[in-house]
């Protein structure tokens, strides 16, 4: 498979490469794509974190815990008894059987009562260990998604066929710069606008004609990030808005900058 896969294609195959289940061609095609491609990068963590988490044995149990339950299960069961059911009563550490005999402890309900410890024991374990594993991996996840978005975002600004847009406040003081591939796909990669509250999001929004279209909600800190464009964009502007963005924005640009045709 010498050719390059379309993102359909790649995107059907992204369980089996997650795997390692394609064969030597196929494996360097998709690998080729998903290197290009942060969605398909996290769609493959998320296949890896699946499949990591299917495998037994991944989790150790606390030190000691099944000796412990191993040890109580070897004493010796009590003697079968089969007197008539009657009234259940405290009895005292020292009662004795007829005869004279100690009256030894019901191991069973011991047992059960050990084995019912050790079971909430290891829920909570697994509990903690699952949320701490978790933890791990959305670091991993996060920190891999965002060494590829920056190699991604590197490529296209090495990439001469790409355009370079500049958006600038209306007094020159605050400044983003952007790059935008010819399939559209555009990515922020340098800005110096201030974060934002928690309640605040950064917004950008595509000039297409004398409409404004909704390209990407960025949060409230503006890093490295990517979007999509289609259209004969004429320009970009950010805007500040509510958390989670708007359709329209009422708002004035943060910063604009004119888009040079393709």
């Amino acid at each position: 498979m010498g050719r390059e896969l379309s993102h359909e294609e790649a995107v059907d195959l992204l369980g089996a490469f997650a795997l390692d289940a394609l064969d030597l061609a196929e494996l360097q095609a998709v690998d080729r794509h998903v290197k290009g491609c942060p969605a398909c990068t996290a769609e493959v963590a998320e296949h890896r974190e699946v499949a990591g988490l299917l495998t037994p044995g991944w989790a150790a149990p606390p030190a000691g815990l099944w000796e412990k339950i191993a040890s109580a299960l070897e004493e010796a069961p009590p003697p079968l008894d089969l007197a008539p059911v009657i009234a259940m009563k405290p009895a005292s550490p020292r009662s004795t059987a007829p005869g004279g005999a100690p009256r030894r402890r019901n191991l069973g309900v011991g047992i059960a009562a050990m084995v019912a410890v050790a079971a909430v024991a290891m829920v909570g374990f697994l509990g903690i260990r699952v949320a701490d594993d978790r933890r791990r991996l959305d670091r991993f996840e996060n920190q891999a998604y965002a060494d590829q978005l920056t190699q991604s975002a590197n490529a296209a600004v090495a990439d001469p066929s790409a355009r370079k847009i500049n958006l600038v406040s209306t007094d020159g003081m605050r400044s983003v710069q952007a790059v935008v591939l010819p399939d559209g796909t555009g990515y922020v990669v340098k800005s110096n606008l201030p974060q934002l509250s928690d309640a605040r999001t950064y917004q950008m929004w595509a000039v297409v004609g004398t409409n404004k279209i909704s390209v990407g909600v960025f949060g409230p800190q503006l890093g490295v990030v990517p979007f999509k464009m289609d259209g004969n964009v004429s320009a970009l502007a950010i805007t500040e808005e509510v958390a989670g963005g708007v359709v329209a924005s009422r708002a004035d640009p943060v910063v604009v900058g004119k888009v040079q045709a393709a």
